[in-house]
């Protein structure tokens, strides 16, 4: 009885042991503290370890059959990061662990590396019809090459000086390939279809495809060369100072005939400066379009990508959330039509108007649905 009393006795204490360690190897995976050197693991940044978004899945969407659908239509939108609402696609500049921004996402998910032995297909249309290679995704980014003098240095890689002119000697000059950065994606064209589902008696909008649009100016240039210098802008100051000579010029010529001189001066109107209609625009020649990226085959990568939420960072958005649900800022530039799919400006010169046609063409999708299920 007693060896059997001292057996229970010591299994009860190995079991104590063997719990409190377990209690205490946990407590410590969670903090990130080991004891042991052996023990020792990446890490974290915060106080607990983020394992749902990288495991992300993309939403599923409702499957659509085309015999339910009675009302479709093609719709092209432009999205610029410039504007406040769409700063979380654009941030970070760098990538900061898992987060990073659209364009940064949309380079590591197309390029070819060895960390991306299956990249995301980029096409050269928006029918989705011709890929791009690597190379030739890679070149898109290219920008005009840099000419560089090579000058003469000594076996010390000292430079060489002509001893007459004091000037250093150059050998010659060589072409220094420059390429954009993902940061200066400035723009997205989204290509996306509305249609109402009679079965599920709703209107209803799917993306199909996503452009990245490069700015080659780089961000630093981010407003491009607006056409008019500031000399040119400007009212001309010059022909004001003439006109007023010619003024008090007239004035001292005409005596004792104060009223007579005054309509001849009324006959000939001031010139006044008028400012543009427009504001200048963006050099067209700076945007240049990358490629279509195929929207349900990019969803997987944006699914497990995060975005920066501002109002609370426990609540974490993935770019696959922004897009389904919406959350960003856009205007329609085209709409599908007999012309070859013409945008806007083809047709509607003055940009004030550009944005009543772009409301009339997204009134007209959502009127379409509200007096169908009406009358």
């Amino acid at each position: 009885m007693k060896k059997l009393g001292l057996i229970i006795a010591i299994s009860i204490v190995c079991s104590i042991n063997v719990t409190w360690a377990q209690t205490i190897d946990s407590e410590n995976k969670q903090s990130g503290v080991f004891e042991s050197p052996g023990a020792i693991r990446k890490p974290i940044d915060g106080a607990y370890e983020k394992h749902i978004t990288p495991n992300n899945k993309p939403v599923p969407l409702q499957p659509i059959n085309e015999e339910y659908v009675m009302y479709a239509t093609l719709i092209w939108r432009v999205i610029d990061l410039k504007e406040k609402f769409n700063l979380p696609l654009y941030f970070p500049t760098e990538p900061k662990g898992n987060w990073k921004s659209l364009s940064q996402t949309v380079w590591d998910a197309v390029d070819s590396s060895e960390n991306n032995p299956m990249p995301v297909r980029i096409y050269s249309t928006e029918y989705f019809d011709v890929p791009l290679s690597n190379e030739e995704f890679r070149g898109k980014f290219s920008i005009e090459p840099r000419i560089q003098q090579i000058w003469l240095k000594d076996e010390f890689g000292n430079q060489v000086f002509d001893e007459e002119t004091g000037e250093p000697i150059s050998i010659g000059d060589t072409t220094i390939m420059q390429y954009a950065d993902p940061k200066d994606i400035m723009q997205y064209d989204i290509k996306e279809q509305y249609f109402v589902d009679n079965q599920r008696s709703m209107l209803d909008v799917r993306i199909l495809g996503i452009s990245p649009i490069l700015l080659k100016g780089g961000t630093d240039d981010m407003l491009g060369n607006i056409g008019e210098t500031e000399e040119e802008a400007a009212p001309p100051a010059a022909a004001e100072d003439e006109f007023f000579e010619d003024e008090s010029a007239e004035g001292e010529n005409v005596e004792g005939e104060g009223i007579e001189g005054e309509d001849e001066f009324a006959a000939e109107p001031k010139e006044e400066y008028q400012a543009p209609e427009e504001l200048p625009e963006m050099s067209p020649q700076k945007l240049a379009p990358i490629g279509w990226l195929y929207y349900p085959e990019f969803r997987p990568v944006m699914a497990k990508t995060e975005v920066f939420n501002a109002h609370n960072n426990a609540q974490r958005r993935t770019y696959d959330d922004i897009f389904l649900q919406r959350h960003f800022s856009s205007f329609i530039r085209a709409e599908e039509n007999v012309y070859d799919n013409r945008e806007i400006f083809y047709y509607i010169v003055n940009g004030l108007d550009q944005i009543l046609e772009a409301e009339r063409i997204k009134n007209k999708i959502f009127a379409f649905e509200q007096e169908m299920w009406e009358y």
